[in-house]
Order: C-alpha cells, then structure tokens, then sequence
C-alpha cells in the first residue's frame, strides 16, 4: 500500500518529471562551464616574461605579440603607443603586464579570446582594472583579502605583499574588501582606478555574514538565537569527523558520541530534551534528546559522511524564529553546512593537506592480579565467620606458585573433583589492545575560475585503525566533491554541486551476553589466553574455565559495513530587476548500507579434550543486509528588498517538496561450508529472508517578512504551511509561525555616552511553533502481526498465525514545540563580546501509549497525542580579541549552557512507578537509599533497623547501613516503589550533564600559532553499576582503587563494603554515588608557518606544519577506570598524537 499523496496529486509524477528538468539543467550548465574554461584557458595558462627600460609601447606590444598568440587591436589616433615605458615582469599573466603597461593612463583593454582591445577609458567604461594594496591598522601587507565587485561573483584575493587587481570594474560599481578579524569595507570606484585600503579589525565578527533558511543574513541584523562559526575555526585542528570538530564551540549544541570506537558517529542535540517514547526494541520509554535538522547546501545528510575540510561555515538555528521556516524537520533545532566554492576570479589554487595520528585509550582498567582475586574470595569466607573450602585454600597457592615462577610451574591442575583448574594471571587488556593504533588521512583540494565562473573540487581519503591488536577493527573514509557557480550573464547564475563518500568498517563479532568487547576482557586472569588447550587424555574439563575472550577475537568472525552516500544538486538564480531574485533548486541523494555478518563455528574444549564441542557460535552463518534510500527535494522561493528613506523591508516566500523510497533485504544462511567463501550460497543449512520498504513525503510553503527602521528596530517573521504523509488526510498540514524582534540600543541618541566603551548593545525577544513528525511512517494505519509458529497443532503442523490489527487513533497529528526565547548580544571596547539567551521550550501533543485496555479487549492501547514535556535552559559565549604592541595576536572564548526537562503532562503511569516515566519527573532523576555508613560490629547490626526487604540474607559487619527515612516505619525497603511511596528511597542525584563548557585559546606570533581547547561538564552525578568496577562484590573481577579501599576488620574506615560477592551493598545510594564533573585537556595544537620570503623562493602560498595532542587530560573525581565524557560504553575515548602540515600552492 503507497501512502505518499498529499491532497491527491502524485509525488512520484511530480518529482521524477522534476529529477528529469535537474538532469538537463545540469548538463546544460556543464556544457557552459566546459565552453567557459574552453576560452580562458588560454590566458589562464600563457606566462609572459618582460625586461624593457624606456621602451615605447608599440615596441612592448609586439614583443608580447611574438612571446604569445596575441594580437592587439587599437587606433593610432586615440592611444598614444609612442609612450616611453619601463616594463619588467616575469612569468605573468596577460592581465598583470598590460595592467602595469597602462597604470596611470586613461587606457583601458579588453580580452576577447587571444585578441586584445585597447580603447580610452571614457570609452571603456565597464572594462577598466583597478589595483591597489591592503594594509592592516599598523600598516602591514595584508595577503589573502577578497574583493570583488558587489553584486557579481567577480573578484580577487590580495598576494603576498597585499597587492591586487581586479578587471571588468564598472565605473558606477563598488568594490567590498573582506578578510576574517577584519570588519568589511565597501568603496565606491568613480573615476578612481587605484585604492589603497587599511582594514579595520572587527574582533566581535558582527560584521559576518551567516547562513539562514534559505538565504543569509550580517550576524549585525539577526533577531533570532543563530550560531555561527567559519572554516577558520575547524580547518586548523587535525578532527577525523565534524562532529569532533564542533564538540564544545557552540553553546548548547551538545554533540556526544556513543563509543570511541574508529569512524563512530557523533550525534546531535540542541538545547536538551525535546521528548519521550519507546526505547529502541523495547515498549519501556525513555527521555529524547532529539536530533536537528542536518542540512549542507540544502541537503540533508549525515554531518559525520561530511569531509571536515570541505566546510566553508556551519550556523545553528537555536530557536523557533530561525528554524521555522524549514517546518516539519526543524522542531529541535536546524544545522546549515555550507560547503566550499571558488570563482574569486584569481588563479587556481591547490591545498593539500594530512594528518598522521596515533591512538591509544584515555583509561584502561588495573584489575587485580589472579592471586589477590583468590585471596580476596577467601577473606570473604572468613569474614562471614566460615571456613574456606579446600579447594580454595589449593588454589590460591597454587596461583601463587605460578606468578612466582611462571616458567617452571603448570598453568594448571587437577582439583579434587578430576577437574581442570587454570592458575595463569592474564592481562587480557594487555594481550588484546595495541599500544598506538595508527590513523592517517589525506585532503587535497583545487579552486579557482574566472571573474564569472568559479571551481571546487576535493578528494579525502581517511584511514583508522581500532585498538585490537586481535582481529584488528579498522574504518576507511573517501570523499569527493565538485561545486561550480557560474555567472551566466547580469541576471542569471546557475549552481551545480555532486559529492561522493565513501564509509566502510570491520570489526569482530562482539561475544553475545557480554556486554561487550570492554566489559568481557575483565575476565578472570587465571584463564589461559590460548584455549582451547590440549588436556591430558580423558581429563574432564571444568565448563567455567572455557571462557576465554581472546579466542572469541580471535576466532575469524567479522562485521563488515559500508555505507554510501551520493548527492547531485543544482540551482538557477534569475535577478530581473534589482534587488529582486528568483532561485529554484533542485537535489537528488542516494544512500546505501550495506553490512555483512559473518560467525564462524568457534570448536572450544568443553569437558574432554579429545571430545571439543562447539559453543556460542553454532551454528554457524552469514548474515546480510542492506538498505537503500533515495531522496528528492525540490526548492522555488523567491525574494525582494527594498528601502525607503529610513526604512529597510525584505520579503521572501516560496515552496519545497520533499520525497523519500526507502528499501530493506536480509538474508542469512547457516552453515558455512568454507569460511573462505563468506556467501549465503555457500551455505549448507537453514536459509531466511525478510525485505520491506516504505515511502514518506513532505510539503510547504514558508514566508519570511523582515523590517527594520534605520538597523536600530528590527522585527522578523519566518512561517511554514507544512503537510506531511506520515498522518491521516485529514490532520496532514498545519501552519506554524514564528515572530521575532531586536532593539540595538547602542544607535539610540541617549547611547551616544556609552559608545567609548559599548560598542553595540542589542536586545532580542523571539516566540514561535514547530511540528514535529519524527513518528513511524504509517502509525494511523492498523497493522497485523505475524506468530511465526502458534502452539496448537492443526493437521500435524504448527501453522504460522496472525494476529488481529490493533487500534489506531484517527485524530493523530503533530507534536508542537513552542519557544520563547530572550537574548542580548553586547560589544565592548571593540575587543570583548557576550552573546546570552534564556529560552523555554514547551513540546505539547507527544505521541504516547494511552490508557491500558483491560486484558478482554484483547489488544493494546492505540498510540495518541497525550504527552507534555517543557524544557528551560540558557546559554552563553564570551568572546575577547586583542593583538599586542609586540605583534602578539590572542582570542579566548568561553561557551557555558545549562538546561532542565520534565514531562508535565503524561497519562500512562497514573500510579507513578518509579520503574517507568511520570508525570513531574525531570530528566536524569536518580532514586536510591540515603546512606549512614558501614555497619563496624554485630551489636550495630542488633539494633539498626531491619534491611532483609533489600536482602533476606544475613547482614555482617563491612556490609553497608541504610537509613530509615519513614520513621513511622522499623523497616527499610522499597515500599511501593512510587513517587508516593518510595519506602526509604529518594531522588539522590541528577545524571543530566550540567554547565557544559568550552574554552579555547589562539595564539598567534609572528609564524608561531597555538591552540588550547578546554571541555567539560561542570555537575553531573553517576551510579556505578557494571562489575568491571565493583569486582567481587559484584561477581566480577575488580580494580585495585575499590579493593585497597574495602572494609576489612583492620581499615574500617574505608569507603567501600568489604570485598565480598553481595549486591545488596552497592543498590543505588548516596555513599557511592559518584560526581561525574570533568574538565579536559580537548586540544592542544602548535604550529608554524613558513614565512613569505622563503615561501616566494619555494613559489608556493603557504606551508603551515603542526603537532597536535587530543583527549590529553582530564581533571575529575572519578575512579580511574572511567572516562568522565563516556561514562559507559563497549570502547573508550581515544588519547591522540598527531602531525602534519598544510600546503598552498
């Protein structure tokens, strides 16, 4: 059944007719581009050298004649060419040596291919070239300034000494002078044909222009919370992904990462909670943190598929007044990527840059050796006034005997039962993890073009090795990219962008039950780390001394996934009149995933050596899957400006589609008859399959209206009419709006005291609606279920059943998240800047289970909107920029959020469990008992009052002492474990990260630059619940930091219970609830630049080397055994070493 029609018509009719209009309108702009470059070409490559002194200029023109396939059209009677010149230039370009030729005339020229017009200036009015040189307030050249000509994509950058020259420059036109730190100039050319310029630096960047919905705006003029940051920000760092990049330069963009695994995948969040619903394959639910809406160039994609380098900005749409132009995907906030293009009209230029790191884990746990773990289990015998066995007694000495001397004594023997016992002491984390795991990566780019016709291009290719040093895991990462603009003619330009990446990663199959690589290697060390073993015939094997993780790595199993992304887009801008633009875009991407599972048998010594048995893994199988996803967007919009006298109008409205197919197949087959041929059809045994597919669409039309009074009164309104398949007919569209205003209270008369030291002080208040439908594709439509085998038996088979359609609620529509959100951005004395937003954010509508049905319905009941969550928070960044009298050049910037999320309205626990969500509860809530101590004596335990609901068993002295929080009650317990009634427990703590932060630092002297970036959270609480750090006390191996630290009859004032198997110690509570807060050293980076002279030699623009160290440090009250910014996980955060270099040429 096809569900995507939005009011009757067809999606698929449309859009394809709309691929098919793309297609052509992207080989017809290639034609152009390749026709374009057909005719530079030649200027572009022809080099002329000139030494002449007092020479005429006829003399000068023919020996460029006979150095070139010029020829020069003139007339005697207008150009003087009997004119004395001194002429010297080498290796130049056509441009260069007539500009020189003619500087200071009223002559002007004109390049038709390989013929050159010369004309008097008053003549040639739209083809005259101006020059002239940048400097900086202390008069140094300035390099790499762009000017260009407003209005047109013609332009040039500064050289080395701070020189340029820009062709084709219209007497009426005005040239804008741009650099990064430095505020934008714009001059009006007249008559002038020379301008030397001193740029202004603009520390605060209100100068910059930021990317928005469908279009840009100067960060000055902003009304909404917009975050922004430039390439400058991300190209120095040596980041293996984007999301690595930004983690901790924007405030309350929260980016986390589930492992730290190679190519892991970053995720987003902005601005906290923004939900609740069901876990992942489970019907318990949970708090969402939900993701924003990635767009680059105006697609959407997966950020981390993005090569870093390719960035030419990033801006965070933070609220409802900048997201809602973009509707139905935009509720928690939008991420526009604008990637790089060229077309300054210089030369073509060449990067090249790479990185080569070496990893290694922040943390690795010290676990204890195998004799203390066999000491320690005795000690816990005793201390309940028992008698060790003695086997242990056996055991423990012969453990000791091995790791006295490991080269004369057995690894194992034979206990009193015939059994094997193994007294090795392993390191698992030693034999299985690499001291560095290798990861390089290699970035080469080229861009350039004319005055009308500009290129990008770029090639990445990125290799990670993991830290296994078994069965190595291993990502490799290959990106492409080509973007073209060209200016067509004065009213039309046209884009055409496509880009390729590549993803792929193997690893071996994780141990199911384990929890993981990570927490598996804390296995007992007295295992042999080369099971199977050859035993003495007929010896019984003990079954729990067979389970050795390595050989689960070892054993050739693999998971091996690709994933696949390809993006086409083009654009066509028409201007018919001024100020007014017409766009239309249309994109197509493509994504596939693909992931093959292979297990092998893994035969293992299960009770005689000469009898192995398989375990675990039989049978064995392959496994594959894949996934394949089209998506089509079509964007028209069109927009207007205008002023008069005083004020400033700009109006926008247009209209998007989008379309998505979504496609699945797996296939396993057992038994694999080579493990050489990894292939379902090499497999002798049972064979499956399941497929399935979907599609979904959107559409809108969105408006923007802004105005402002003399930039001093600003108001704004963005608002999307959004429909979307993924609803019934009847609640598919919706309108949602937003408005917002500012007040720059610096331009106000009565301001004019502070402007000595407040350089701009802007107050901003925003209000607006979003929907959400981030919901499965087809929730409104009852669905049956399948039983793959019913229990009864009919005709001597047990047939599959179906079950009945559940219930569907008719009036399902959109989740809405209101926010209002208040800010202030504050300027002073030119060098510092705060920018501060409070906001509140309301979701109303969530799509929960209603109300339990009694059981004789016989069904369950239907999803609804019945849920309310708000979250509250606020954010921060201060910037200061300064330069020294001795050069020194420095910028600090400090980035602070905090927010809160509770649910205010749900139905589906009206008992209030504390087992699931409810309604007043906040994000992170942590329950658990109130501690008073360790019990030091049995007459403490007499007395205290009764714990046997926690455990019926008997209570020692070492063991842990609640406290009695109802004392109308002699127990301690759970009572009905709810909100009102939680018997002696309390909300403890909170595990919501709060006061996220980031600071870092740029230093830049002479051609020394350094980098320190500082990240952390500054309160958050952690319960400890895995074995890996308890130990013993529960069933696990254990660190040295909580043994040395247990309660023992000789240190009772230890932190920890005594070291003994009880988990009724460690249920959660105050004594060990852990503070989670951290800072980190993030980044530290030094570089150097080699200076302009020895880069003039080399002829190259730059060469920029640099060592790097990421993830160095961290400051935290945590075990050693955690990484604070992963607090669980199956591979920990990396530590990085790197270096480089950067290459312009």
């Amino acid at each position: 059944m096809k569900k995507n029609e939005l009011n009757g018509l067809s999606l698929r009719k449309n859009l394809r007719k709309a691929l098919r209009i793309m297609k052509l309108t992207t080989v017809l702009l290639l034609v152009f581009v390749f026709q374009t470059f057909a005719v530079v070409g030649y200027a572009q490559r022809t080099q002329l050298t000139l030494n002449m002194k007092n020479t005429s200029v006829e003399d000068a023109l023919y020996e460029i004649e006979q150095q070139s396939d010029y020829v020069f059209l003139y007339n005697r009677d207008l150009i003087d060419v009997s004119r004395k010149s001194n002429l010297k230039v080498k290796n130049a370009k056509i441009e260069t040596v007539l500009t020189q030729l003619f500087e200071d005339t009223n002559v002007g020229y004109q390049i038709i291919d390989r013929q050159v017009v010369l004309s008097v200036k008053s003549v040639l009015q739209q083809n005259r070239t101006v020059t002239g040189k940048v400097t900086d307030s202390s008069g140094q050249s300035l390099p790499g300034v762009t000017v260009v000509v407003k209005g047109t994509t013609r332009g040039t950058i500064s050289d080395f000494e701070g020189n340029y020259a820009i062709d084709n420059v219209p007497a009426d036109g005005v040239l804008v002078f741009s650099f990064v730190g430095m505020r934008t100039q714009e001059i009006v050319i007249g008559n002038q044909m020379r301008f030397n310029v001193t740029m202004a630096e603009d520390a605060i960047g209100i100068e910059e222009v930021v990317a928005v919905g469908y279009g840009t705006q100067k960060k000055i003029n902003l009304t909404g919370a917009v975050a922004h940051i430039s390439s400058e920000d991300i190209e120095n760092k040596p980041v293996t992904s984007v999301g690595e990049a930004l983690q901790g330069v924007i405030p309350n963009l929260n980016v986390s990462v589930s492992d730290g695994s190679p190519g892991t995948t970053p995720k987003f969040n902005i601005r906290g909670g923004t939900s609740f619903g069901k876990k992942p394959n489970s019907n318990d639910l949970e708090f969402k943190l939900g993701e924003p809406l990635v767009l680059v160039d105006g697609v959407e994609m997966d950020l981390n598929q993005l090569n870093p380098e390719d960035i030419e900005s990033v801006s965070v749409l933070k609220d409802a007044a900048s997201a809602a132009i973009y509707g139905a995907r935009a509720a928690y906030g939008v991420m526009l990527v604008t990637t790089k293009k060229g077309g300054d009209g210089g030369k073509t230029r060449f990067n090249y840059s790479n990185s080569f790191q070496w990893k290694s884990p922040t943390a690795v746990p010290d676990l204890l050796d195998a004799y203390t773990i066999e000491y320690a289990r005795i000690k816990a015998v005793e201390l309940e006034n028992k008698t060790p066995s003695s086997d242990a007694l056996l055991k423990r000495d012969k453990v000791r005997a091995y790791m006295d001397n490991p080269g004369t004594e057995p690894i194992y023997y034979m206990n009193s039962g015939g059994h094997i016992v193994w007294v090795g002491n392993t390191d698992v984390y030693g034999e299985a993890l690499q001291d560095f795991s290798p990861t390089q990566q290699h970035n080469l780019s080229v861009s350039g073009g004319t005055a009308k016709t500009g290129y990008y291009g770029s090639i990445g290719y990125q290799q990670q090795d993991g830290i296994y040093r078994i069965n190595t895991d291993k990502s490799k990462r290959y990106n492409v990219m080509l973007n073209l603009n060209s200016e067509v003619n004065s009213w039309l330009s046209m884009d055409l962008k496509t880009s390729y990446s590549n993803w792929s990663y193997q690893e071996p199959v994780k141990p199911a039950g384990k929890g993981g690589w990570w927490i598996a290697m804390s296995q007992n060390p007295e295992r042999n780390i080369n099971m199977p073993i050859k035993t003495p015939e007929d010896s019984p094997v003990g079954e729990m001394y067979t389970d050795n993780i390595l050989s689960f790595m070892d054993y050739g199993s693999s998971n091996q996934t690709k994933k696949e992304t390809t993006v086409l887009s083009s654009s066509v801008t028409i201007n018919p009149l001024k100020n007014w633009n017409i766009k239309g875009e249309a994109s197509y991407k493509s994504y596939n995933y693909n992931r093959k599972q292979a297990i092998p048998l893994l035969t293992r010594i299960e009770f005689k050596w000469d009898a192995p048995t398989t375990v675990h893994t039989d049978p064995s199988s392959i496994t594959r899957y894949y996934t394949h996803t089209n998506q089509y967007t079509l964007n028209a919009f069109t927009d207007y400006s205008f002023t008069v006298d005083k004020h400033n109008a700009y109006m926008l409205v247009g209209f998007n589609q989008e379309w998505y197919e979504y496609d699945y197949l797996m296939g396993k087959g057992e038994d694999i008859l080579t493990p050489n041929i990894p292939f379902i059809s090499q497999t002798l045994g049972n064979e499956y399959a399941s497929d399935a597919a979907s599609e979904w669409a959107l559409r809108g039309g969105f408006y923007r209206i802004k105005y402002d009074y003399e930039g001093k009164y600003l108001l704004e309104s963005n608002g999307r009419y959004d429909g979307t398949s993924r609803f019934p007919k009847d609640s598919r569209f919706k309108f949602f709006a937003s408005f917002s205003g500012a007040w720059r209270v610096s331009s106000e008369p009565f301001a004019e005291f502070m402007k000595p030291v407040v350089n701009d002080l802007k107050l901003r208040a925003s209000y607006g609606s979003l929907g959400n439908q981030n919901v499965s594709n087809y929730l409104y439509i009852p669905s049956y279920g399948s039983i793959a085998e019913v229990k009864h038996m009919f005709g001597g088979m047990r047939p599959m059943g179906v079950t009945p359609p559940g219930l569907v609620d008719p009036d399902l529509t959109w989740e809405t998240a209101t926010t209002v959100d208040f800010g202030a951005d504050i300027t002073v004395f030119d060098k510092l800047a705060v920018n501060f937003d409070w906001y509140q954010r309301k979701t109303r509508d969530i799509l929960v289970a209603g109300d339990k049905f009694p059981a004789v319905v016989g069904t369950g009941a239907p999803t609804k909107n019945s849920g309310e969550l708000t979250t509250k928070g606020w954010d921060m960044t201060i910037q200061w920029n300064d330069k020294l009298s001795n050069g020194l050049r420095y910028n600090v910037s400090l980035v602070l959020s905090d927010y809160q999320t509770e649910i205010t309205k749900f139905g589906g626990n009206p008992n209030k469990l504390l087992s699931g969500l409810y309604e007043g509860q906040m994000m992170g809530e942590i329950w658990g008992f109130e501690t008073e101590g360790i019990f030091q004596s049995q007459e403490e335990i007499d007395v205290a009052p009764d714990q046997s609901d926690i455990s019926s068993g008997i209570w020692y002295p070492g063991d842990v002492r609640y406290k009695n929080l109802d004392e109308d009650d002699t127990k301690i317990g759970y009572g009905s474990s709810t909100v009102d009634d939680p018997g002696d427990r309390k909300i403890i703590g909170n595990s919501t990260p709060r006061y996220r932060f980031g600071i870092n630092s740029n230093l830049a002297f002479k051609n020394f630059d350094l980098n320190i970036f500082l990240q952390g959270v500054a309160k958050r609480d952690y319960w400890i619940s895995n074995k890996l750090f308890w130990g013993q006390i529960a069933s696990g191996t254990g660190t040295w930091e909580v043994y040395n630290n247990s309660w023992t009859p000789d240190r009772r004032d230890a932190l920890y219970p005594a070291y003994k198997a009880k988990g009724a110690n460690i249920q959660p509570q105050t004594r060990f609830l852990q503070n989670a807060a951290y800072m980190r050293i993030k980044n530290v980076t030094i570089g150097y630049t080699l200076p302009v002279s020895v880069l003039q030699k080399l002829e190259i623009s730059k060469l920029r080397v640099y060592a790097s160290g990421n993830n160095l440090f961290s400051f935290s009250k945590l075990p050693d055994v955690y990484d604070p910014e992963l607090l669980s996980a199956d591979y920990p955060i990396l530590r990085t070493y790197a270096i480089g270099f950067q290459l312009t040429f």
